[in-house]
């Protein structure tokens, strides 16, 4: 077993399962059983689909083994509405259970706070599709007002994979689809948004679709199609191809890049912001280093 998810499982599973300071100030509402059937999900709730089957095996561990994260809810006159938690309720509900554990917010609780903590419940889970946490990460920016820098502090996560995320919501709906339903990657997909028409996005899709191609592969035939802009504007800007270089570098090490200079000589600037996040640079670079 990775000895750091042992250290992780000595340590509970706040430690598997980051809260931001938000969610660890909502566990102080009082702890009860709730009837299952009284929860109704949050009309807030981004996620659109949950696969069957890891639902029905997270609904056999919950047979075995009980519901070992409570849910968050709101207390309503008739009932509870969820604030997190609504994949853990359904398995519930298939595993035939009557009661689930929930931290109770009382009626008057902040609706948009309660918001924010579905919003950041679901976006820290790893099994949303990119689509759904690009249309999430919106949300949170839009909704409260945030920008890029505090919706990643509040993520924990870097700038560039926020800036990443988003950049997916300008493909064309055939893109997006592919993107959501696992037929293309999110690589693939940022590749395809760079082509500025939906009929270029469509034929792109089918090419990446019918020839296989990888994300690095999607990236040149994206560059090689653009003839008629380039016919459009002959003189690109100076610095223009180190720019572009600096994005990608930015995408392989999930790290902010820089590049200035010319091609014959210049400066290639990485900005890190947590241990964690130069290790994997590290690891990318100078394997073994670290």
């Amino acid at each position: 077993m990775n000895r750091s998810r042992t250290r992780a499982l000595g340590r509970g599973l706040e430690a598997l399962i980051p809260m931001s300071p938000l969610e660890s100030r909502a566990g102080s509402g009082p702890l009860e059983m709730v009837a299952v059937d009284q929860v109704r999900p949050s009309p807030q709730q981004m996620r659109k689909q949950f696969a069957g089957e890891p639902l029905r095996e997270l609904a056999d561990s919950i047979r075995a083994h009980g519901v070992l994260q409570p849910i968050l809810v709101r207390r309503l006159p008739d009932g509870y509405e969820l604030i997190a938690g609504e994949r853990r309720w359904r398995a519930a509900r298939i595993a035939g259970l009557e009661r689930i554990p929930a931290i109770v917010r009382g009626g008057q609780v902040d609706l948009e706070q309660s918001l924010l903590l579905g919003l950041i419940e679901n976006l820290q889970r790893e099994d949303l599709d990119p689509v759904e946490e690009a249309h999430g990460i919106r949300r949170l920016i839009e909704q409260f007002g945030l920008t890029q820098e505090q919706a990643a502090a509040r993520l924990g996560k870097h700038r560039v994979a926020i800036a990443q995320a988003l950049r997916l919501l300008s493909g064309c709906p055939a893109v997006l689809s592919a993107a959501a339903s696992g037929a293309i990657s999110a690589g693939h997909a940022r590749a395809l948004v760079g082509l500025s028409s939906q009929e270029a996005q469509e034929l792109g899709l089918k090419v990446v679709v019918g020839r296989q191609l990888s994300v690095r592969q999607t990236e040149r035939w994206v560059r090689s199609y653009l003839p008629d802009i380039r016919r459009r504007r002959p003189e690109a800007r100076p610095g223009a191809a180190l720019t572009e270089l600096g994005r990608d570098l930015s995408e392989v090490l999930a790290a902010s890049v820089s590049v200035s200079g010319g091609r014959s000589r210049g400066r290639i600037t990485i900005t890190y912001s947590t241990p964690e996040q130069l290790e994997s640079i590290v690891s990318k670079l100078a394997p073994g280093r670290l």
